[in-house]
């Protein structure tokens, strides 16, 4: 008895094994208790313990069913810990795989990119240059996304912000020299965030209308402006981009044009619709829903 005394004593020292070592021990106590009453009962005429054997036993089978009680309930609550830990794993090792894959993307890209900027300089076509150009930077705007997401805590939603940011920023290296006096201004409302499956279509929409700017809107003009804008109204997203320049070719204008050709179908892809004003220039507003109607799932 003093030894299942010990261990008891153990057991209940333990935080994981408190509360089922307090019910073991009170198990060990009763039947000693009804134990020592058959010995007094045989052995000595006391009759304190008869009154009460009845009681402990019941007492006993009482405490012995919450005792299975809450080993079932512990038992349960580790099970659960233990899934709970292992989805935790799961997800960080799938963090992991998806940051590794944007990150080999965009090297791949830059890859794609630097044999493009290569092949510009070896040829004397102009015409030829124009398209490996306006390719080149439509990979580096997906480039662009890609380091922006595996640099990113969240793999599901990425900051607008930081991709127009880099875009814009990549279109100003390419365009603005000190030979024209272009300007170009972005208000691009904080705290906006996108799922990763539209954020690449947002950004080659981006890139195609900006960079359509530079390269038609001031035609033999040294100054000009362009304006990019992006915010919320209600439940969808409202991109702006307009300049004052000379305004959009016909051809171009009736979806002739490559560029505008795949702005419209990205839009189309976005679940949005787009309007050209041309005014004072050119504007293009596009809306599409803020919500995603069918996200990725990690």
């Amino acid at each position: 008895m003093v030894a299942i005394f010990i261990i008891i004593k153990n057991l209940i020292r333990r935080p994981s094994y408190r509360g089922e070592g307090t019910f073991v021990l009170i198990l060990a106590i009763i039947p000693c208790y009804v134990s020592i009453s058959n010995v007094f009962e045989h052995g000595y005429s006391i009759d304190y313990f008869d009154d009460y054997e009845g009681f402990f036993k019941d007492l006993y089978a009482m405490f012995f069913l919450i005792y299975l009680y809450v080993h079932s309930v512990k038992k349960e609550q580790s099970q659960r810990i233990e899934h709970e830990r292992q989805i935790k794993s799961d997800l960080k090792l799938k963090s992991k795989l998806l940051t590794e894959i944007h990150h080999r993307v965009n090297n791949n890209l830059q890859i794609i990119s630097g044999l493009l900027a290569m092949q510009v300089e070896s040829e004397n076509d102009l015409k030829l240059t124009t398209s490996l150009g306006l390719i080149q930077n439509r990979i580096m705007a997906i480039a662009s996304v890609h380091k922006i997401i595996y640099g990113s805590p969240n793999l599901l939603y990425v900051d607008l912000n930081l991709i127009f940011n880099s875009i814009l920023g990549n279109l100003k290296v390419t365009y603005l020299n000190e030979k024209n006096n272009i300007e170009l201004h972005e208000l691009i409302e904080e705290g906006l965030e996108m799922d990763l499956d539209r954020a690449i279509p947002m950004g080659l929409i981006l890139n195609e209308l900006v960079s359509n700017s530079f390269r038609h809107a001031f035609l033999n003009r040294v100054q000009g402006k362009i304006e990019v804008s992006l915010g919320r109204l209600e439940n969808q997203f409202v991109l702006v981009v307009k300049d004052n320049g000379l305004g959009m070719d016909d051809e171009v204008f009736d979806g002739k044009g490559i560029g505008l050709t795949l702005v419209r179908n990205l839009v189309k892809q976005l679940r949005g619709t787009i309007e050209i004003v041309k005014t004072n220039g050119t504007n293009f507003n596009i809306r599409f829903p803020i919500l995603n109607e069918n996200p990725i799932q990690i």
